[in-house]
Order: C-alpha cells, then sequence, then structure tokens
C-alpha cells in the first residue's frame, strides 16, 4: 500500500496538537542521562504513541525507528523515524521552540518528512524529487552568499568536543563580519527556519537518526546543501548535519575543516 503525502502530515500534526494540549501543563517526567538536554516528558509519551498507533494500523509491515520506543522491523524496505518532540528541553521549561519530527525511508533513503511545529500550527513537508513546501506553498532556502548579516545555528552543548572546536573556530574565522550564530534548541526549528529561508544555515553534530532524518529532506528539497561533517552527502548513519545553500555551505565545510572535526 503506498503512503500518500495526507497520511505523513496527518498524523505528523495530530501528534503535535497532543502535545500542544500538554504544553506548559507538565515538565520533566525523568532524563535519560547527566546531559541536561536529554529529558523525556509524559508529552513525548502520548505524541509517539499516536505516531506509531497510526502507522501500525496501516502499514503493519513497515519499520519503525523512535526516540523512546527504540526500533521495530528496522530492516524492513520502509522505515519510518520518528521524534515525537524534538526540543524537549524547551518544552519542558515552557519554551515554544519544539517540533514534531516524522521521516519515512526506503532502503534506507529518506523520501518524505514532515516537521510540525505546533505552536505556530506550520507544517513544513517534502517529498523526494517534489521540493519541500509550508503549508501547502513551496519553500526554498535562502540566496545568502557571504557571512555578512547571515544568521545561522551552531551547537551549544560545550561539553562535547565537535561543538566546541566549532564555535572556536567559527568565532576564529567569522569574528568582526558580522554574522549571528544563535542556538534554537532543536534541530527540527532550525531545518524549518534554514528551508524557508528566515535563517541561512546549520551546523549539527552529536545527535541520533531521529533528529536529522526528517530535516535531510526538507532542507534538501528546499534548495540547500546537505552533508554530513566531513563534506559528503548526508546518509542515516551520520551523527552531524550541515546545511545552507551552495555558496554559504563551502564557507561552513572550510570551518569545520579549519577545526579538524572527526
Amino acid at each position: 500500500m503506498e503512503v500518500s503525502d495526507r497520511f505523513i502530515q496527518d498524523i505528523t500534526k495530530e501528534a503535535g496538537r497532543k502535545a500542544l494540549g500538554m504544553f506548559r501543563k507538565i515538565g520533566a517526567d525523568h532524563y535519560k542521562s547527566e546531559n541536561l538536554m536529554d529529558v523525556v516528558t509524559k508529552a513525548d509519551i502520548a505524541s509517539e504513541r499516536i505516531l506509531i498507533q497510526h502507522i501500525r494500523a496501516r502499514f503493519p509491515r513497515h519499520g519503525i525507528i523512535s526516540e523512546e520506543s527504540g526500533s521495530e522491523r528496522q530492516h524492513s524496505d520502509y522505515v519510518w523515524i520518528i521524534d515525537p518532540i524534538d526540543g524537549t528541553f524547551n518544552f519542558s521549561t515552557g519554551v515554544p521552540l519544539w517540533s514534531v519530527l516524522v521521516a519515512l525511508t526506503y532502503k534506507r533513503k529518506v523520501v518524505m518528512s514532515a516537521v510540525y511545529l505546533p505552536i505556530t500550527n506550520e507544517l513544513f513537508f517534502a517529498k523526494k524529487g517534489k521540493g519541500a513546501y509550508l503549508n501547502g506553498k513551496r519553500i526554498r532556502c535562502s540566496r545568502t552568499a557571504g557571512w555578512k548579516r547571515s544568521i545561522g545555528g551552531g551547537p551549544s552543548n560545550l561539553g562535547k568536543n565537535n561543538s566546541s572546536l566549532f564555535l572556536r573556530q567559527f568565532i576564529k574565522d567569522v569574528g568582526g563580519q558580522n554574522a549571528i550564530l544563535q542556538s534554537l534548541g532543536g534541530t527540527g526549528i532550525y531545518a524549518a527556519y534554514v528551508s524557508s529561508g528566515r535563517r541561512d544555515w546549520y551546523a549539527g553534530f552529536h545527535a541520533q537518526v531521529w533528529d536529522y532524518a526528517a530535516n535531510a529532506l526538507l532542507l534538501q528539497e528546499a534548495g540547500c546543501k546537505v552533508t554530513g561533517p566531513e563534506g559528503k552527502a548526508w546518509k542515516l548513519d551520520d551523527q552531524g548535519l550541515i546545511a545552507a545553500n551552495p555558496k554559504l555551505h563551502s564557507s561552513l565545510m572550510r570551518i569545520i575543516k579549519n577545526a579538524k572535526i572527526a
């Protein structure tokens, strides 16, 4: 049975609306590690339950990889990759910068994705070879060609080696060029903003496949160049994601090379 554009969009919005109904009513349920950002809330579980129930009911032979529940049938041709709330720390502390990420892969290639921002009711959707859309309207990345007046997003966890290396090198190479680097606390937020031209670039490290899969296709279909930190086309095994328009992407890669990021 073919997966329709409407199916992935509908289940992503339903999960996001469930989480929205719990926003600012609950806090952290527990932490998965000592990392302050590695938090789980009851909304994560509720959002995930909606997504998994719909997928199992409609496509019982498809695999699922989800941040909270782990994996099932992950060697199937079709595998769904889910982050029920991306930016959970923001969610748990009442900051409205979070999203729901859903991607569908076929033979380890992302073919469809949805990124939903419930606070603003913005649904970003991409289909391989068909473009990227925001609430049904085509979107494209910015045309910013240099650092001057550019705004992008980078890593924020100073306890992670690659993040620290990138930030030091960014300041060294770009300092004084009137560029702005922000951290919004979620890969989905930045993918949405870069794909729609609201921001110019994104450099992420140390994340998992559910943090990147939906975002990678959205950015690609919006015209961004999307790679891993080594500069090769992004793939599911990569734990980093570098995205920008082609001119700015090369500048980002020079910083990463100079920083000697593995």
